[in-house]
């Protein structure tokens, strides 16, 4: 997987850092950029991811949510999701779950489905690296 993600970035001119020494639960740098990385594997059944609130910590500019699509037991498909716009709330892609009698587990959600990939289109890399050169 990780091969995967700098072999990507890499097409792109772009140089991904394991994180060292971090309190978030970020696990990768694009320059000053933050990268979670979140990966949906097709050939099983599953098509969405929860993220938990606690774990990602506050949405801000530099953090995205790097979401890796399996397919045929290989990463095919990267998109890079800035964290903020997973407060969208007329979204069909991301869902926001409080549970307010355990915070604990609120999460957000990113749902992936095919007649979701054209509004999941404008988050794939090569549509998102401008964000990173600075």
């Amino acid at each position: 997987m990780l091969d995967f993600l700098k072999t990507e970035l890499e097409h792109f001119g772009l140089k991904l850092k394991i994180k060292q020494n971090w309190k978030e639960e970020v696990d990768f740098l694009i320059g000053n950029n933050q990268l979670y990385l979140q990966f949906i594997d097709l050939d099983t059944s599953q098509r969405s991811i929860k993220i938990k609130k606690q774990v990602i910590g506050e949405l801000k500019d530099n953090l995205f949510v790097a979401l890796v699509l399996i397919i045929h037991k290989e990463p095919k498909v990267f998109y890079v999701i800035p964290s903020k716009d997973l407060l969208q709330s007329k979204s069909n892609i991301f869902v926001e779950n409080n549970v307010s009698l355990m915070p604990i587990l609120s999460n957000w959600e990113i749902k992936v489905s095919t007649n979701k990939i054209t509004e999941l289109s404008k988050y794939a890399l090569e549509n998102m690296t401008y964000k990173f050169k600075n």
